[in-house]
């Protein structure tokens, strides 16, 4: 896909898109071509790339300093172990696919809904 349509499909300016997808090439998880016939595309299928991995790879990149003083940095230390957990099952698949109206527990359609 090439990078001014990711920019206009998510209402982001070019500029800032083709830093983010340098980023994920750095980090492996998009590849990049060159050319009339180049764009992006993901390094793996979209099944196998957990929203994990790319939080991981851009925290590692920037990471936060931690004041474990702060009441806030205390809630974030307290929650942020579940939330991460969350994230590393979360694929881009899942991301992509066409969300499920649910009803209650049980996704309109049949079957169980996932949180």
């Amino acid at each position: 896909m090439l990078s001014q349509n990711i920019a206009a499909e998510i209402n982001v300016t070019r500029a800032e898109t083709a830093k983010v997808l340098q980023l994920l090439v750095w980090g492996g998880f998009v590849t990049s071509r060159r050319g009339s016939r180049g764009g992006f595309q993901l390094a793996a299928p979209s099944n196998r790339i957990t929203t994990g991995a790319v939080i991981r790879f851009f925290m590692a990149r920037h990471p936060v300093e931690r004041d474990d003083t702060s009441r806030v940095m205390k809630v974030l230390k307290k929650t942020g172990a579940p939330c991460q957990e969350s994230f590393s099952r979360l694929t881009i698949a899942d991301i992509a696919a066409p969300a499920r109206r649910t009803t209650g527990k049980k996704a309109v359609g049949g079957g169980e809904a996932k949180d």
